[in-house]
Protein backbone atom coordinates (compact mmCIF):
# COMPACT_ATOMS: atom_id res chain seq x y z
CA UNK A 1 0.00 0.00 0.00
CA UNK A 2 1.26 3.31 -0.98
CA UNK A 3 1.67 6.20 1.49
CA UNK A 4 0.56 9.14 0.76
CA UNK A 5 2.02 12.15 1.15
CA UNK A 6 0.72 15.33 2.81
CA UNK A 7 1.22 18.86 1.01
CA UNK A 8 1.29 21.21 3.89
CA UNK A 9 2.30 24.90 3.56
CA UNK A 10 3.57 26.78 6.55
CA UNK A 11 1.64 30.04 6.59
CA UNK A 12 4.47 32.22 5.41
CA UNK A 13 4.74 30.61 2.45
CA UNK A 14 1.08 31.01 2.01
CA UNK A 15 1.51 34.21 2.44
CA UNK A 16 4.19 34.72 -0.24
CA UNK A 17 2.26 32.70 -2.29
CA UNK A 18 -0.84 34.86 -2.26
CA UNK A 19 1.09 37.48 -2.49
CA UNK A 20 2.65 37.18 -5.61
CA UNK A 21 -0.64 35.31 -7.20
CA UNK A 22 -2.29 38.42 -6.61
CA UNK A 23 0.41 40.40 -8.25
CA UNK A 24 0.76 38.14 -11.22
CA UNK A 25 -3.09 39.00 -12.14
CA UNK A 26 -2.48 42.54 -11.35
CA UNK A 27 0.43 42.81 -13.37
CA UNK A 28 -1.61 41.34 -16.20
CA UNK A 29 -4.45 43.32 -15.65
CA UNK A 30 -4.41 46.72 -17.82
CA UNK A 31 -6.60 48.78 -14.98
CA UNK A 32 -4.40 46.95 -11.84
CA UNK A 33 -1.33 47.34 -13.34
CA UNK A 34 -0.59 51.30 -12.04
CA UNK A 35 -1.91 50.06 -8.62
CA UNK A 36 0.55 47.14 -8.72
CA UNK A 37 3.77 49.43 -9.53
CA UNK A 38 2.82 51.51 -6.87
CA UNK A 39 2.96 48.71 -4.00
CA UNK A 40 6.38 47.05 -6.01
CA UNK A 41 8.23 48.42 -3.33
CA UNK A 42 6.27 47.32 -0.15
CA UNK A 43 5.94 43.72 -1.24
CA UNK A 44 9.41 43.79 -2.22
CA UNK A 45 10.19 44.51 0.98
CA UNK A 46 7.16 43.03 3.27
CA UNK A 47 7.46 39.36 1.39
CA UNK A 48 11.93 39.36 1.57
CA UNK A 49 11.32 40.84 5.46
CA UNK A 50 9.06 37.45 5.80
CA UNK A 51 11.62 35.19 4.84
CA UNK A 52 14.63 37.16 5.88
CA UNK A 53 12.64 36.82 9.93
CA UNK A 54 11.76 33.81 9.66
CA UNK A 55 15.05 32.71 8.39
CA UNK A 56 16.95 34.15 11.43
CA UNK A 57 16.14 31.55 14.10
CA UNK A 58 17.11 29.07 11.83
CA UNK A 59 20.82 30.17 11.27
CA UNK A 60 23.99 30.23 12.88
CA UNK A 61 25.78 33.65 14.20
CA UNK A 62 26.98 34.86 11.12
CA UNK A 63 23.97 34.53 8.81
CA UNK A 64 23.05 38.11 9.44
CA UNK A 65 27.17 39.86 9.21
CA UNK A 66 26.54 37.55 5.93
CA UNK A 67 23.22 39.64 4.64
CA UNK A 68 24.22 42.94 6.06
CA UNK A 69 27.77 43.16 3.98
CA UNK A 70 25.83 41.14 1.36
CA UNK A 71 23.57 43.94 1.09
CA UNK A 72 25.86 47.00 1.74
CA UNK A 73 27.87 45.90 -1.04
CA UNK A 74 25.40 45.59 -3.63
CA UNK A 75 24.10 48.66 -3.13
CA UNK A 76 27.53 50.42 -3.32
CA UNK A 77 27.83 48.46 -6.83
CA UNK A 78 24.79 49.51 -7.97
CA UNK A 79 26.16 53.54 -7.23
CA UNK A 80 28.94 52.95 -8.76
CA UNK A 81 27.12 51.31 -11.94
CA UNK A 82 24.60 53.63 -12.08
CA UNK A 83 26.90 56.58 -11.46
CA UNK A 84 29.71 55.30 -13.85
CA UNK A 85 28.26 52.63 -16.00
CA UNK A 86 31.45 50.52 -15.46
CA UNK A 87 29.32 47.59 -13.14
CA UNK A 88 26.59 46.95 -15.09
CA UNK A 89 26.67 49.09 -18.22
CA UNK A 90 24.76 52.07 -18.68
CA UNK A 91 21.54 52.38 -17.03
CA UNK A 92 19.18 54.86 -14.61
CA UNK A 93 16.75 53.95 -12.06
CA UNK A 94 12.96 54.71 -12.88
CA UNK A 95 10.54 55.84 -9.55
CA UNK A 96 8.66 51.88 -9.35
CA UNK A 97 10.68 50.31 -6.56
CA UNK A 98 10.37 53.13 -4.44
CA UNK A 99 12.57 55.26 -2.15
CA UNK A 100 16.18 56.37 -3.44
CA UNK A 101 19.31 56.68 -1.87
CA UNK A 102 22.28 58.84 -4.41
CA UNK A 103 19.88 57.56 -6.80
CA UNK A 104 19.61 54.09 -6.09
CA UNK A 105 16.40 52.12 -4.81
CA UNK A 106 17.42 51.25 -1.22
CA UNK A 107 15.13 48.01 -1.59
CA UNK A 108 17.60 47.08 -4.50
CA UNK A 109 20.45 45.59 -2.30
CA UNK A 110 17.82 43.82 -0.29
CA UNK A 111 16.57 42.02 -3.75
CA UNK A 112 20.21 41.01 -4.37
CA UNK A 113 20.31 39.65 -1.31
CA UNK A 114 17.57 37.20 -0.76
CA UNK A 115 18.30 36.40 -4.56
CA UNK A 116 21.55 35.27 -4.29
CA UNK A 117 20.24 32.81 -0.80
CA UNK A 118 17.67 31.46 -2.73
CA UNK A 119 19.91 30.38 -5.87
CA UNK A 120 22.39 29.12 -3.22
CA UNK A 121 20.70 26.96 -0.80
CA UNK A 122 18.64 25.52 -4.29
CA UNK A 123 21.71 24.60 -5.73
CA UNK A 124 22.97 22.91 -2.31
CA UNK A 125 19.61 20.82 -2.54
CA UNK A 126 21.19 18.88 -5.45
CA UNK A 127 24.83 19.33 -5.33
CA UNK A 128 27.63 18.48 -2.69
CA UNK A 129 30.52 19.40 -4.10
CA UNK A 130 31.41 23.59 -3.21
CA UNK A 131 33.08 24.56 -6.06
CA UNK A 132 29.49 22.90 -8.29
CA UNK A 133 27.08 24.98 -5.80
CA UNK A 134 28.88 28.63 -6.36
CA UNK A 135 28.77 27.89 -10.17
CA UNK A 136 25.34 26.77 -9.84
CA UNK A 137 24.35 29.50 -7.85
CA UNK A 138 25.63 32.14 -9.77
CA UNK A 139 24.11 30.87 -13.14
CA UNK A 140 20.89 30.93 -11.60
CA UNK A 141 21.24 34.35 -10.11
CA UNK A 142 22.45 35.55 -14.14
CA UNK A 143 19.43 33.51 -15.12
CA UNK A 144 16.62 34.83 -12.75
CA UNK A 145 17.82 38.28 -14.14
CA UNK A 146 17.15 37.35 -17.75
CA UNK A 147 13.91 36.72 -17.06
CA UNK A 148 13.67 39.65 -15.59
CA UNK A 149 15.08 42.44 -17.45
CA UNK A 150 12.28 42.31 -19.88
CA UNK A 151 9.45 42.78 -17.23
CA UNK A 152 11.48 45.48 -14.90
CA UNK A 153 11.99 47.98 -18.27
CA UNK A 154 8.49 47.70 -18.98
CA UNK A 155 7.37 48.36 -15.22
CA UNK A 156 9.81 51.65 -14.70
CA UNK A 157 12.02 49.66 -11.88
CA UNK A 158 15.47 50.99 -14.42
CA UNK A 159 15.58 51.88 -18.21
CA UNK A 160 19.34 51.21 -20.17
CA UNK A 161 20.81 53.60 -22.42
CA UNK A 162 21.57 51.30 -24.89
CA UNK A 163 18.11 49.07 -27.08
CA UNK A 164 19.40 45.83 -25.46
CA UNK A 165 20.38 44.98 -21.85
CA UNK A 166 24.70 44.17 -22.11
CA UNK A 167 26.42 41.62 -22.29
CA UNK A 168 28.27 43.42 -19.25
CA UNK A 169 25.41 43.25 -16.83
CA UNK A 170 24.91 39.06 -16.97
CA UNK A 171 28.76 39.04 -16.89
CA UNK A 172 28.71 41.48 -13.43
CA UNK A 173 25.44 39.68 -12.00
CA UNK A 174 27.14 36.33 -12.16
CA UNK A 175 30.41 37.30 -10.79
CA UNK A 176 28.51 39.34 -7.98
CA UNK A 177 27.15 36.33 -7.26
CA UNK A 178 30.16 33.95 -7.18
CA UNK A 179 31.50 36.11 -4.69
CA UNK A 180 28.71 36.31 -2.04
CA UNK A 181 28.20 32.68 -2.99
CA UNK A 182 31.94 31.71 -1.79
CA UNK A 183 31.87 34.66 1.26
CA UNK A 184 28.96 32.44 2.06
CA UNK A 185 30.92 29.32 2.50
CA UNK A 186 34.13 31.24 3.65
CA UNK A 187 32.36 32.53 6.45
CA UNK A 188 30.41 29.08 7.74
CA UNK A 189 27.01 29.77 6.92
CA UNK A 190 24.18 27.59 8.21
CA UNK A 191 20.47 27.77 7.70
CA UNK A 192 18.33 25.16 8.06
CA UNK A 193 15.21 26.67 6.06
CA UNK A 194 13.55 26.04 2.79
CA UNK A 195 11.99 29.62 2.83
CA UNK A 196 14.01 31.14 0.77
CA UNK A 197 14.40 28.66 -1.25
CA UNK A 198 10.43 28.94 -2.31
CA UNK A 199 10.61 32.79 -2.31
CA UNK A 200 13.61 32.51 -5.33
CA UNK A 201 11.19 30.19 -6.65
CA UNK A 202 7.97 32.54 -6.63
CA UNK A 203 9.65 35.41 -7.51
CA UNK A 204 11.74 33.48 -10.56
CA UNK A 205 8.06 32.25 -11.45
CA UNK A 206 6.37 35.38 -11.17
CA UNK A 207 9.28 37.07 -13.70
CA UNK A 208 8.85 34.11 -16.08
CA UNK A 209 4.92 34.45 -16.60
CA UNK A 210 5.41 38.44 -17.08
CA UNK A 211 8.06 37.56 -19.48
CA UNK A 212 5.95 35.06 -21.29
CA UNK A 213 2.67 37.24 -20.83
CA UNK A 214 2.95 40.83 -20.23
CA UNK A 215 2.72 43.45 -23.36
Amino acid sequence: MERKTNLTFTKEEIFIYLIYTVGIIGHLTSSLINYMKLLTPLTLLITGGVVLFSSLSKANKNFLAWIILTYVTTFSLEVIGVKTGLVFGSYWYGDTLGLKFLDVPVIIGFNWTMVILGAILLSEKFLNKKVMIIISASLMATVFDFFMEPSAIKLGYWNWSDISVPLQNYLAWFFISMIFTILYFRMGIKLKSDLPIKFFATQFIFFIILFVFMR
